[in-house]
């Protein structure tokens, strides 16, 4: 017996001087972990965790070209290699519908007329992984699958009228982008990432490549844009929730002389 309570007193003893098992928690690596849920997800946005880890893998290929090694004729060529594969991240508008689909990141739009009471009915500013843009159809990587959503529908660009002397052509851009000149019939726009500025081409049927530019005549295509009186069409060419045209003179380097392109937005913020 005396044996018995002994050995019960030692197992009491070693228990009690067991070490806690504490568990870690990792320090935040920057105060983007702290915005959203998921990691690499943008702050009150709705997001998933497949989202954000190709938001993550895009922001870290956006780090590694901006680095000092990376000779700056290669860089477009890495972004590029990287839209062929996944795509890169453009805004568009959208609709709560389109998270039982292709599942972009989703967030409010501050225009008052894309808030109505009725909830189905709100607008929304979403943002994919997009190969391709054409009038039908976006072509969109998301986990590892690659899915064409109809344009008129689930994912709404910016349509762009680019008014030629023999007719006006309608391209599609994301929110808010702009060309910075033509040539062959292709919009050329830049695109800019946490500083990084990259040439986006568009053709008409809207294929998309990422193409390196010579940068010291960016100062003369800038120039050559002004704000200018939009043509009167017979009908609207943008769907409703295009608030706003305006229209810009833009460098046409085929005729070496500017013509007239019209832009849409939601609404004047």
């Amino acid at each position: 017996m005396h044996v018995s309570y002994l050995l019960f007193f030692l197992s009491l003893s070693v228990f009690a001087q067991a070490p806690r098992q504490i568990q870690v928690i990792p320090n935040p690596k920057s105060v983007e972990d702290f915005d959203h849920q998921f990691k690499g997800c943008l702050e009150n946005s709705e997001c998933d965790q497949v989202m954000g880890l190709q938001l993550t893998r895009w922001k870290e290929l956006i780090e590694k070209v901006q680095e000092d090694k990376v000779e700056t004729t290669k860089k477009p060529q890495f972004v590029e290699l990287f839209r062929a594969k996944y795509g890169i991240p453009v805004e568009f508008y959208t609709y709560q519908k389109s998270q039982q689909g292709f599942k972009p990141l989703l967030f409010n739009s501050p225009c008052k007329d894309h808030n109505p009471k009725d909830p189905n009915q709100k607008v929304l500013r979403g943002i994919a992984f997009v190969k391709s843009l054409s009038k039908e159809k976006a072509v969109v990587w998301r986990d590892q699958t690659q899915i064409e959503v109809p344009t008129e529908e689930l994912l709404i660009p910016q349509p762009v009228i680019v008014y030629y002397p023999e007719g006006a052509k309608t391209y599609y851009l994301p929110l808010t982008d702009q060309p910075l000149f033509l040539k062959n019939k292709e919009m050329y726009v830049l695109k800019e990432e946490d500083g990084f500025f990259y040439p986006l081409k568009v053709s008409e049927n809207g294929d998309w490549k990422v193409e390196g530019l010579d940068m010291s005549k960016l100062t003369e295509w800038e120039d050559k844009k002004e704000n200018v009186t939009c043509p009167k069409d017979t009908k609207k060419l943008a769907p409703k929730i295009f608030g706003v045209e305006y229209c810009k003179s833009v460098w046409d380097e085929d005729s070496k002389k500017t013509v007239v392109v019209k832009m849409h937005q939601g609404c004047v913020i």
